[in-house]
């Protein structure tokens, strides 16, 4: 059987034909896909941005927990106490006391089960404490 080339060449087209006609769709789809792969990267990066934002806050609230003094409590803001500083300078270093006891001199206590205090002098300084 002897095939002429005219008719190989018709042949080859025919097969080649539905190949071309699903080519163009084939990379459209694709093409479509790309895009929406792209556009779901950047709504993924958007989220991680958000979310790492959310993250950072978190850190610097725990941090900022953290180094908040817990006034009477901490017992590094009772060693931060000096002789001579005011009623307010103790107050903002230690908080508001539970009880006072105002007489020549005057005593703030803070609740704790060691009883700690602050005495003030009667120019209303501090003279002395105990920490809890």
């Amino acid at each position: 059987m002897k095939i002429s080339l005219c008719r190989i060449l018709f042949l080859a087209l025919v097969m080649a034909f539905p190949l071309t006609l699903s080519v163009p769709s084939l990379i459209f789809a694709q093409t479509d896909e790309v895009s929406q792969l792209r556009q779901r990267v950047i709504e993924l990066e958007q989220k991680i941005k958000e979310v790492d934002g959310q993250l950072k806050e978190c850190q610097e609230s725990a941090r900022k927990h953290e180094e908040v003094d817990h006034g009477w409590q901490n017992k590094k803001n009772w060693r931060s106490l000096e002789v001579g500083m005011k009623e307010e300078q103790v107050r903002s270093i230690l908080g508001v006391p539970v009880k006072v006891i105002k007489g020549v001199k005057t005593l703030w206590y803070y609740p704790s089960l060691y009883e700690g205090y602050v005495c003030f002098g009667e120019n209303g300084k501090l003279t002395g404490w105990n920490e809890p």
